[in-house]
Order: structure tokens, then C-alpha cells, then sequence
């Protein structure tokens, strides 16, 4: 048997797939929370930095959501890995754009 430098990990691993489903709910949860907050915000505020921030929540939300469609409706063939590479750029363009607009 072949031991790989990463074998310490696989216990963890297990655990991690136990419980893979609550977790992405509570993902999908905080996300949503945290848009209803930076949405809150930025209607006090108006400021165009807190729309980023609440714009980025909502791609993360939305990212979220599909995944956890994805699971129930088509087990994991429907949300590819390129089409989240895609949420993740645009969370990163909007957090960006509210870390650097005047």
C-alpha cells in the first residue's frame, strides 16, 4: 500500500461528507442573511461600496441555491465546475469594485 503525504487528511474527509448537505444549507442560509444585511445597509447608506458588497452576497446566494438545486434535482450534473468558477469571479469582481470605488 502507498502512503501519500495527504493521508492525515482522509479522517476528515469522511466527516466532511457526513455532513456536506446540512452544511451547504447553512451556507445557503448565512449568505442569504448576509445580503439582507448589506442590502439593509446600503439602502441606510446609499453608498455604491455597500451595492458591491450586497451584489456580490446575492451571486454567492445564487451560486449557493443552484448547488443545493443541483443535488436534489440533478445529482451534481447540472452546476459544473467552469459555471462556479464563474460566480467566483464575479464575487471577487464585486468585492473588489467595493474595496477599490470611490
Amino acid at each position: 500500500m502507498v502512503s501519500y503525504v495527504w493521508d492525515f487528511l482522509r479522517p476528515f474527509t469522511t466527516v466532511a461528507h457526513e455532513f456536506a448537505l446540512p452544511i451547504k444549507f447553512l451556507i445557503l442560509l448565512l449568505s442569504l442573511a448576509l445580503l439582507f444585511i448589506s442590502f439593509l445597509a446600503y439602502r441606510k447608506a446609499k453608498s455604491r461600496k455597500f451595492l458591491f458588497i450586497a451584489l456580490a452576497f446575492a451571486f454567492f446566494a445564487i451560486k449557493w441555491t443552484l448547488k443545493i438545486v443541483d443535488i436534489f434535482l440533478s445529482p451534481g450534473l447540472f452546476l459544473a465546475d467552469a459555471t462556479e468558477n464563474i460566480f467566483e469571479l464575479l464575487i471577487f469582481v464585486s468585492l473588489f469594485l467595493a474595496l477599490f470605488k470611490k
